[in-house]
C-alpha cells in the first residue's frame, strides 16, 4: 500500500529491478529490454508527467566507446523485436514534432513507434564523466 502511495506522491524517480516501484511504474517495455553486458551504471527512471509533458519511462546506461555502434544495432533489434518501428525524425509527423525536443541533444537518435502509437526515443550522449569517456545510451518510453 506505501509503494502506491509513493507513486501517486512522487512525480519523477529512479528505481531498481526487483522492486515494487520498478515493476509498478516502469513501463513494461523498458522492462523487457535486455542491456548488453557491457552496460554500465544502469538507471531506471521514471515520471509520471504533467501539463504538457507526458509520462516516461527512461533505461539509460554507459558503454565503452568502441562498443557503442555494436550496442546501438542490438537495442535496434530489439526495439523491432517488439514490434516498433522507425519514423522520421524530420519532425513531421504530429507526434514525433511533439515530443521531440523532450530530451537534450544526443550524438545519435532514432525514434520509434507502434500500431498502439507508442513512442521510443533511442539516444546516445557522450559522456566524460570522471574523466574517461564513454557513450551514455538512454531508451525512453513516452508513454
Amino acid at each position: 500500500m506505501a509503494t502506491l502511495g509513493y507513486l501517486f506522491v512522487v512525480e519523477d524517480y529512479v528505481t531498481k529491478p526487483g522492486s515494487p516501484v520498478y515493476y509498478l511504474g516502469i513501463s513494461s517495455l523498458i522492462r523487457n529490454l535486455q542491456e548488453p553486458d557491457v552496460a554500465q551504471g544502469r538507471e531506471y527512471f521514471r515520471s509520471v508527467g504533467d501539463g504538457n509533458k507526458t509520462a516516461q519511462s527512461p533505461l539509460s546506461f554507459n558503454v565503452p566507446p568502441a562498443t557503442a555502434g555494436a550496442v546501438w544495432g542490438e537495442m535496434t533489434r530489439q526495439l523491432q523485436n517488439l514490434a516498433l518501428y522507425s519514423v522520421s525524425t524530420k519532425g513531421n509527423e504530429p507526434m514525433v514534432a511533439s515530443n521531440k525536443h523532450t530530451v537534450s541533444p544526443g550524438l545519435r537518435e532514432a525514434q520509434y513507434t507502434s500500431a498502439k502509437h507508442d513512442l521510443v526515443l533511442l539516444t546516445t550522449y557522450d559522456d566524460s564523466d570522471g574523466g574517461t569517456r564513454s557513450i551514455r545510451f538512454e531508451i525512453t518510453h513516452f508513454d
